[in-house]
């Protein structure tokens, strides 16, 4: 790749990503070894944001717990009640000088008076508590814990009980559990991910939840989440019984399921589920147990009811989301198949009722693992009255949300997420006192904290708002850095769309060094991964700039990193016109237009991204800075020198730890990248670091790609998890596809990624534009691993992989004009996989039509002509009547659209077209068929028995595959119904089309 790449016209996104970890250098540091001077000038600590509304206070100042995980106020609000990690429930009166907790029992120590398990060698932990309605009255609670294996590692698939109890009292009228009364009423798998919360309804039933029971890679590997014949994943709801008479629990007669004559005693769990099931594509409700009350979940972590009635329920997300739900009867919240709004494995056989959304799903950028919690009903804040009030484990935040109602049917929404603390607690649970308010408690400390009024709520920052205020430069016009920043260079860059880091620079504000680690190590009392430990305040910015038409480097963003003790926050600075102060971006982003700033087109843009988006790669689990690494920094230094940065950064006093002194292990803990322009490399390295710098970010264990891959440049190639791997998120129509088929670059998905425009392209955020050199290096790559096994396939449009061949041909300039335009007016009416490979070679005017963005709200404020909606709706080069029948008319790939009318309101009809793949109603879900010759089928799954499979194809044609010819039958992610299918439609004709829909079809006919 030729380090000089060119400016695309197009729009440039850029966030605060990979590289803004770092400050740019055009100088290096002096060859001799001479002590840095300190970054005295730095005004970057704290934060922007003012202060939150609430602050966190110690509500018992001499109570302290080992590793609380639950706390609850008993019916009577008599005592409260804490669950510890190690088995042991206390309660205590609520009163600030409380000292201790009176044990109610210590289920490890009673563990040989528990009704006994053959295999079980001790009780591990326990997790939820509830009470009869009417304790102390009916002194009965019921518990959930978990026990072990004897063999180290071993997970019982009984192991998890749920057990009703007697509660005694001493003469003191202290409670204690009577452990011999033990009762188990049902029993599943304990192994990670438990779930096992408790709570009464006000209905009068008992609400247990349970999690997948497993670990978190691969995800849901028994399949569980979707499987209604076992406990596993569900939310229960029992009757039970505190009474020896009779059963321990009934099934209320209202559960959605209640018909069904199977049990929860039936509680081993069935293995994985079977992959290639002949006879369905979902469980039946038949094979439902009548005891569950809604699926689909991977950890449900605390549940409550609100005051009217409604079930929330916190599950805790697998690599990029964290859920709320508002728990609907039969409801089904999509784990596995579904991580919140994310696709996670597909074609996983479903639940019997459909998928449904989230009250609120927030990402891995706000968050790590939800906390439940409560809807706010005290007194000491009025404006909260009714919000739900949930939180972080991990980053240690907390919402309060409003819930907004919806009176079509769906479930309640949370919206309009505000911060109430600055984050200090590691709030594992909520819980409230007798006067509805709320408690904290901190997993960590052992303690319970209560909300107060902050004083300082709203008051303004220090935070500078202005690059010139920072205190990293000198003089900001001349752009001259301040005393005591370091520049540094890295061996890698990432693609930016064309533009370039100019200038990276360290600060540290304070006399330490920056500890290099001998491997990736968690923080204190945290999730979050280092490589490196910074000093507190330490600084990392990078200036970005933009050739214009004249070829002048523009600035455009001064990049920010800051490290504030315990977590990196990235900001920007969006640069004036006259090049000579940047002003602090919104949190939100911001949106420039080039030509405010320089000579550039009218159409060109630049994102300057949100604060959050920045987190997305710069995140928990990437270990801190990204180009600040001693893979990056093991460069040897400009001018000539025979010097190595690194060595130079520690005998400076920058860079410290025993690995440094030691080249060996050093190089074989943190291997050196290679820098992917250079052309005299090694073609594999160069690859792989590409691959690092620019993907590397999600693409690694923990850190949000779905495709459980790692593309850091240090594994070994089949640790990467990509040759010969079959995607998890679509082939494209790709035959015999792999995420890297050795030696054929056109039936490797990951190329088809980063080659194409629109859905499916790689990466989601930070780029829009393909990076040209990038792709060509990938492709040689992959070319490169198997030379022998290189199928020949003619550049056409007849299949993804022959238009990735002929898009080869058009980056490498080797077509006429005639041919290249003919090509390309061709590949406009190809399917949506191939016709985004050619966006980019289109001319502008079509990729503007093509990308407008339709406002739905103006669109619906039209007064369309059903009449002439008709004649849209009749014309195949609209597709609608290819797909969808009306009366007698119209093709039998989607549903039919007679009623939809009736079904839908106007704005569910107009998002289903403009979102096709948002809900996608399973039985017109799309599927694949990979048959044994290398032949690929799409379409609607219309049979699928012991001897063959029938796919409907796009042209209405059913396509029959013998079972033995099927080598994979894959369900699709993404709707058949084509995204941006209204783009080629002024906003009148849509107006027509939708009132055409909207209207009796008995009225108008196509």
């Amino acid at each position: 790749m030729p380090a000089n790449r060119p400016v695309y016209l197009g729009p440039v996104a850029l966030l605060v990503l990979p590289l803004l970890a770092v400050f740019v250098a055009r100088t290096s540091l002096a060859d001799e070894a001479v002590q840095r001077p300190l970054w005295t000038t730095s005004k970057i600590t704290g934060s922007p944001e003012p202060p939150p509304p609430l602050k966190q206070v110690l509500r018992y100042p001499k109570l302290k717990f080992d590793q609380p995980l639950y706390i609850e106020l008993d019916p009577a609000k008599q005592r409260l009640w804490v669950i510890t990690r190690d088995a042991k429930v206390f309660s205590l009166c609520d009163e600030p000088d409380v000292e201790a907790g009176d044990l109610f029992v210590d289920l490890k120590d009673v563990f040989k008076q528990l009704s006994p398990h053959p295999t079980a060698a001790r009780v591990n932990t326990a997790y939820g508590l509830a009470f009869h309605p009417d304790y102390p009255k009916v002194p009965v609670c019921w518990l959930t814990y978990t026990m072990v294996d004897g063999q180290r590692g071993t997970h019982l698939e009984d192991g998890t009980r749920l057990s009703r109890f007697h509660v005694t009292f001493d003469d003191n009228g202290v409670p204690r559990c009577n452990v011999s009364s033990e009762k188990v009423l049902i029993a599943w798998a304990e192994g990670g991910h438990n779930g096992a919360c408790l709570c009464f309804g006000p209905d009068g039933y008992l609400y247990v939840s349970a999690g997948d029971a497993d670990v978190p890679n691969p995800p849901d590997p028994r399949r569980a989440g979707q499987d209604v014949t076992n406990v596993l994943s569900t939310v229960l709801r029992i009757d039970v019984n505190p009474t020896d008479d009779g059963p321990l629990y009934r099934i209320p007669p209202d559960n959605p399921f209640a018909a069904n004559t199977s049990t929860a005693s039936r509680n081993a769990p069935s293995s994985k589920a079977d992959a290639d099931v002949a006879s369905a594509l979902t469980y039946s409700r038949e094979e439902a147990l009548p005891e569950i009350w809604a699926y689909g979940f991977r950890n449900p972590w605390k549940m409550n009811f609100g005051p009217d009635g409604q079930l929330w329920v916190g599950d805790v997300g697998w690599e990029m989301y964290e859920m709320i739900y508002n728990v609907k009867p039969g409801g089904n919240y999509g784990w596995s198949v579904m991580e919140g709004p994310q696709s996670v494995i597909p074609d996983a056989k479903r639940g019997p009722t459909p998928i449904l959304p989230p009250a609120v799903a927030y990402s891995h950028t706000e968050g790590a693992s939800i906390t439940g919690g409560f809807v706010y009903q005290g007194t000491k804040f009025p404006e909260l009255r009714g919000k739900y009030i949930f939180g972080d484990y991990e980053t240690r935040r907390i919402w309060a949300a409003t819930i907004t109602p919806h009176d079509d049917g769906r479930a309640d929404t949370l919206e309009n997420l505000t911060d109430l603390v600055s984050p200090s607690v590691r709030i594992v649970a909520f819980g409230e006192d007798s006067e509805g308010e709320l408690l904290l408690l901190h997993f960590s400390e052992g303690t319970v904290y209560e909300l107060q009024r902050n004083e300082q709520a709203g008051e303004p920052t220090s935070f500078p708002k202005r690059l010139s205020e920072t205190g990293l430069f000198a003089d900001i016009k001349t752009k001259t850095p301040a005393a005591g920043l370091v520049p540094f260079k890295i061996n890698a860059d990432m693609w930016r769309d064309g533009a370039t880091a100019t200038d990276r620079w360290l600060g540290l504000a304070h006399d330490e060094a920056i500890e290099v680690l001998p491997a990736p190590r968690r923080q204190a009392d945290s999730i979050r991964l280092e490589n490196m430990h910074f000093p507190d305040d330490s600084v990392l910015a990078q200036n970005i700039a933009v050739s214009d038409e004249s070829g002048s480097d523009v600035l455009v963003e001064t990049q920010v990193l800051h490290f504030d003790g315990t977590a990196w926050n990235g900001y920007s600075y969006v640069w004036n016109a006259e090049q000579t102060d940047a002003q602090l971006a919104p949190a939100a982003g911001v949106e420039l237009s080039l030509a405010e700033l320089g000579d550039f087109p009218q159409h060109r843009r630049w994102t300057v991204h949100s604060r959050s988006e920045c987190m997305r790669c710069h995140n928990t689990w990437a270990g801190g800075p990204l180009a600040f690494t001693i893979p990056q920094l093991d460069v040897r230094d400009d001018h000539g020198s025979t010097s190595n940065q690194i060595e130079r950064l520690k005998t400076a006093g920058l860079l410290s730890g025993d690995i440094l002194n030691d080249s060996e292990r050093l190089a074989a803990a943190w291997p050196p990248i290679t820098d992917p322009t250079d052309e005299t490399a090694d073609v594999a390295a160069r690859a792989r670091a590409y691959l690092s710098v620019n993907c590397s970010h999600c693409h690694q264990n923990g850190a949000g790609g779905t495709a459980t891959i790692d593309l850091r440049h240090i594994p070994k190639l089949d640790d990467m998890k990509t040759v010969g791997a079959t995607p998890m998120q679509g082939v494209f129509q790709i035959a015999g596809g792999a995420i890297v088929a050795a030696g054929q670059p056109s039936k490797s998905v990951l190329l088809y990624r980063t080659a194409c425009c629109g859905r499916g392209r790689m990466p989601h955020i930070g780029s829009r534009e393909v990076d040209v050199e990038g792709v060509k290096l990938l492709r040689k790559w992959i070319a490169s691993m198997d030379e022998d096994s290189a199928s020949e396939i003619a550049p056409s449009l007849a299949s993804t992989s022959a238009a990735l061949e002929l898009v080869a041909e058009l980056d490498d300039g080797s077509l006429s004009a005639t041919d290249r335009e003919r090509w390309l007016v061709k590949a406009r009416e190809a399917p949506p996989e191939i016709r985004n490979l050619f966006t980019r070679f289109q001319p502008f005017e079509y990729r503007q039509q093509l990308n407008r963005q339709l406002d739905p709200e103006m669109l619906l404020a039209i007064n369309g002509d059903a009449a002439r909606g008709a004649t849209l709706f009749a014309d195949k080069r609209n597709q609608c009547i290819t797909c969808h029948r009306i009366g007698q008319q119209g093709g039998q790939i989607g549903p039919a659209l007679d009623d939809v009318g009736k079904r839908l309101k106007p704005h569910e009809i107009l998002t289903s077209i403009l979102e096709p793949s948002k809900k996608i109603d399973p039985k017109f879900a799309a599927w694949t068929a990979l048959t044994t010759e290398g032949q690929v089928h799409s379409g609607l799954l219309t049979e699928r028995t012991d001897t063959k499979v029938a796919l409907r194809n796009a042209k209405g044609d059913d396509v029959q595959i013998p079972r033995e010819d099927l080598e994979e039958l894959i369900q699709q992610t993404t709707s058949l119904m084509p995204d941006r299918l209204l783009n080629d439609l002024s906003d009148e004709q849509i107006a027509d089309l939708l009132s055409y829909l909207v209207s009796p079809t008995t009225d108008v006919q196509p």
